[in-house]
């Protein structure tokens, strides 16, 4: 088993020696390597959570910090991953990373949200019902037709990196 880790920008010589199936990395490309991942083990930042899911892989969550504890008890009430407390013992990570991968419930959880956030329109459908609200046309809208605005609202545009 080969095992991924991203410091999240902090310089890799903060990191105590690898083992030989370990690689690290300060940011991972998460689209390049979901797909090939079997399970994703976060501190349960929503935008890992969001790109694992998207890619159908069941997750592993430990974070106590912002919105963390609430991001992996959805991931643990919906069934696509578990949830560890904050600074789990490495048993109890050795046992939550082996009951996902063993259990298949995980993964098809996971793929099932995969398949419903492919269907949900993401970004652009979200700014559409924004652009409805922000910029609604006079009226009921005709069948077809667009909001007052000109284009996608502005306020769901990604950052580029920097």
């Amino acid at each position: 088993m080969l095992v991924v880790v991203s410091t999240g920008g902090r310089p890799l010589a903060s990191l105590p020696s690898l083992t030989a199936n370990a690689r690290a990395a300060e940011y991972l490309p998460y689209d390049e390597l979901l797909p090939k991942t079997a399970v994703f083990v976060t501190n349960g930042g929503y935008g890992g959570v969001q790109y694992a899911l998207r890619h159908g892989v069941p997750i592993v969550v430990s974070g106590g910090q912002e919105d963390k504890p609430e991001v992996g008890a959805r991931v643990a009430w919906s069934g696509e991953g578990r949830r560890l407390r904050l600074s789990p013992k490495v048993s109890d990570l050795r046992d939550a990373i082996k009951a996902v991968l063993q259990d298949d419930r995980y993964r098809s959880a996971a793929a099932a949200m995969a398949e419903r956030m492919a269907r949900s329109g993401g970004l652009p459908a979200l700014a559409a019902v924004v652009d409805a609200v922000v910029f609604p046309t006079a009226g009921p809208a005709a069948p077809g037709a667009r909001p007052a605005a000109t284009g996608p609202s502005s306020l769901f545009v990604p950052r580029a990196p920097a």
